[in-house]
């Protein structure tokens, strides 16, 4: 018995340092973090990836050269138009006008050697970042949609710049330093005097329109179609897909959610529509932002899964869209969703809306279609009622997507299109009268 106490004190020391040991493991417990790395899942892609520049493209380009216009819509000349650009050195941009006048913005296109860009919607100067080499830190956060370049000076190896937005009534001045002028002038300046005459459609008050003077020679296409997975797009717009039910509501309806957000089906117009309401936000997002964070949540996805291009925006909405473009014309429907839309909320996406089909393979015979010039159109639009060549924002060539009874077939005619406000009007035989279209 005499024995009992010192054992106890042992046992209760043996305890105590055990329960000190066990403690110092816990609090220098280092996990294995390369096991971990090893267990992640993999990254969705639905398509592949794109740079920016993929997706902002110029849709027409018009030259002033001995009081003339010529122009081309033509997708590779609109390539080297951006190949051209590439590497320009952009020298100091001075603001010239606030308030610049439609009369002067005219004037500027209408003088001697010079070449206007078209772009779709404003770009912020950012986005150009990857193209030119700006001599400004700080860019301004102002937008874009025409450039207009002077090489009436090229010999001294310079050309001049002025940036025009439409929206804002804005004017930006600079000039380019550039390796080679000559060769900026051969290969984008020189092609231009075989390119088709261009007609000025003057306004009074409003910028002019510019119009193809000759009759436009376009194909016909007919595509097979696939459906991209809807599964994938799931997993990638939900933050846990394993809890996500679905609800077929009818034969062209489907719905998928997860209690805090919604994905909608439509299998009519083959779009999917994905909201998360908590994301809502009332709150502007500048411009150079909110072009950036709507491409890159399309482009993590690799969601530009067709030729996409950056079409407008609405900054109070914090809204962007992209349209489909074929062989570089737009392609609009009332048939099947031909858009993109994306709208931007509390530091996430709030609004995501796109088709979910691609074009996939032609199908068709080369079968040519002749369409009346652009000067025919607008005498044609002067006599009608409903539409109004001051209320007009441009008159395009596109393509007018139809579906046949084998939904699977999607058919695309060449067709004269006004756009009024973002929003397309189709120009149909009945509106233009007499004018033979060759789609009747």
């Amino acid at each position: 018995m005499k024995y009992i106490e010192p054992v106890k004190s042992a046992v209760l020391f043996l305890l105590v340092m055990l329960s000190v040991v066990l403690t110092f493991i816990i609090w220098t417990y280092t996990p294995d973090y390369k096991f971990i790395e090893q267990t992640e899942g993999k990254e969705i892609l639905i398509d592949a990836q794109k740079n920016l520049e993929d997706v902002i493209k110029p849709y027409k380009a018009i030259y002033r050269a001995e009081d003339e216009f010529t122009g081309t819509v033509s997708n590779s000349a609109m390539k080297d138009i951006m190949n051209a650009f590439k590497g320009w050195n952009i020298l100091e941009l001075v603001r010239v006008n606030n308030e610049i006048s439609s009369d002067y913005v005219n004037e500027l296109i209408r003088a001697n050697n010079r070449m206007t860009v078209f772009f779709a919607g404003e770009i912020p100067f950012s986005a150009f970042s990857s193209i030119f080499q700006f001599a400004d830190k700080e860019l301004p956060e102002t937008t874009f949609n025409r450039m207009i370049i002077d090489w009436s000076q090229y010999n001294n190896k310079e050309l001049q710049i002025f940036f025009v937005s439409s929206n804002n009534k804005s004017l930006l001045r600079s000039h380019v330093s550039i390796a080679n002028a000559h060769q900026f002038v051969s290969d984008i300046v020189e092609p231009s005097k075989q390119y088709g005459v261009f007609k000025e459609v003057e306004r009074d008050g409003y910028t002019s329109l510019y119009v193809a003077n000759d009759k436009i020679e376009s194909v016909k296409y007919t595509y097979y179609i696939v459906d991209l997975p809807l599964e994938s797009f799931k997993n990638v717009l939900f933050t846990d897909p394993n809890i996500v039910q679905s609800n077929v509501e009818s034969s062209t309806s489907e719905k998928y959610t997860d209690g805090m957000s919604l994905m909608t089906i439509d299998k009519r117009l083959k779009s999917l529509n994905y909201v998360y309401p908590a994301a809502e936000s009332s709150e502007r997002t500048e411009p150079s932002k909110l072009l950036n964070s709507s491409f890159e949540f399309i482009n993590e996805h690799g969601g530009f899964t067709a030729d996409y291009r950056y079409v407008s925006t609405s900054t109070s909405k914090n809204q962007l869209d992209y349209q489909l473009y074929l062989q570089g014309y737009p392609v609009y429907s009332d048939q099947a969703t031909t858009r993109i839309t994306t709208v931007w909320g509390d530091n996430r996406i709030f609004r995501y809306k796109r088709p979910y089909f691609s074009l996939d393979m032609d199908i068709s015979e080369q079968e040519i279609k002749e369409l009346p010039s652009g000067a025919e159109i607008v005498e044609k639009i002067h006599t009608l009622n409903n539409i109004v060549l001051s209320d007009i924002d441009e008159i395009v060539l596109g393509y007018y997507l139809t579906k046949e009874e084998n939904e699977s077939l999607f058919n695309l005619e060449p067709r004269w299109f006004v756009i009024r406000n973002g929003a397309w009007i189709l120009l149909t035989p009945d509106m233009l009268g007499g004018v033979k279209n060759g789609l009747e």
